[in-house]
């Protein structure tokens, strides 16, 4: 006797899917926080109730078994929605103190006491860069390259820093009258101040003119004032940019600014002769020149163009010293 066994037909692969998403449905309306639809379900029970079982096993949504609560909600929800979704990247940034939008920031700015507007500096015109500047700036960069360096950097290995820092001194002493008559026709009083406190502490207790007391002891910062800082001040542009031979960047006011600092240097109406006072120039450039040797290497390894950085850098270090 033969007996015949027949399985239960499988149900279509397709059911079994709706059944899985079913079952996720339902378990995640189930942990899923109610806060996350609160403005459009009244909760998971409502939603559950309205989910039908037709008698193939699918799920069927019939909003007629839902309750009129719900329904009510529905209707408002739907016309009556929300004008800014509150997860919405606009929702979010306009909630966000520290957001990268330009209002945050001017609210922040607002509120800095201690914020200044940047001064913007302006490029300074450059006419005669092709025919003449540029030919003399090279000219100044092999005077360097090949005299000026080899000789400061043999200085240098002979004397002590110490020594070269006296000479320094030396100068700044002697120059004085560049630094006072500046300051007070810009009206600069508390530098005008400094200078003479420097002047007569460094005569008084320094050796020789030589020894910065005023700044090592008595904390008395240095000045940095000529002529040129005061055409500046008093509004006359800095005109176009020059480079002058042997003594580098510059420009039309303050080309004018190192003629009457020459007339103020003392050493101008002491010095007997031009030898003696090409002497002691010379002495001074190679002397402060020790101090920026390896500087100049790495600026001028460092820039693309060596003749614009310069420039550049010139016109701005000018106006930051006028301003202040």
């Amino acid at each position: 006797m033969t007996i015949e066994t027949t399985a239960s037909p499988k149900k279509p692969f397709y059911q079994q899917i709706k059944r899985f998403l079913f079952y996720c449905l339902v378990l995640g309306l189930l942990v899923l926080p109610s806060s996350s639809f609160a403005a459009y379900f009244s909760g998971p029970p409502e939603v559950l109730a309205a989910l039908q079982f037709n008698s193939q096993g699918g799920v069927v949504f019939d909003s007629q078994n839902l309750p009129r609560d719900f329904q009510q909600a529905q209707d408002d929800a739907s016309a009556n929605p929300p004008a800014v979704d509150p997860y919405s990247d606009e929702a979010i940034a306009e909630d966000d103190p520290f957001g990268d939008k330009a209002g945050s920031e001017a609210v922040f700015e607002d509120k800095d006491p201690f914020a200044e507007e940047e001064k913007e500096i302006a490029r300074m015109p450059d006419p005669f860069e092709r025919w003449y500047n540029r030919p003399v700036y090279a000219f100044n960069d092999h005077f360097y390259e090949y005299l000026l360096r080899p000789v400061a950097q043999t200085y240098k290995d002979l004397m002590a820093e110490n020594f070269r820092i006296m000479i320094r001194n030396l100068y700044n002493t002697l120059t004085f009258p560049i630094r006072l008559v500046s300051s007070l026709l810009q009206f600069k009083f508390d530098k005008a101040g400094r200078v003479i406190s420097r002047v007569l502490v460094n005569c008084t207790l320094g050796f020789v003119w030589m020894v910065d007391v005023a700044n090592e002891e008595f904390e008395i910062k240095p000045v940095e004032e000529d002529f040129g800082q005061v055409l500046g001040f008093y509004g006359i542009p800095a005109g176009p940019y020059l480079v002058l031979p042997l003594l580098g960047p510059s420009s039309l006011r303050d080309g004018v600014g190192r003629a009457v600092d020459a007339l103020l240097n003392p050493l101008f109406w002491v010095v007997p002769d031009f030898i003696t006072g090409a002497g002691v120039t010379s002495e001074q450039m190679v002397n402060e020149t020790s101090f920026y040797i390896e500087d100049i290497k790495a600026f001028k390894e460092g820039a693309i163009d060596p003749y614009e950085s310069l420039r550049d850098f010139y016109n701005q270090r000018r106006e930051i010293l006028i301003d202040e």
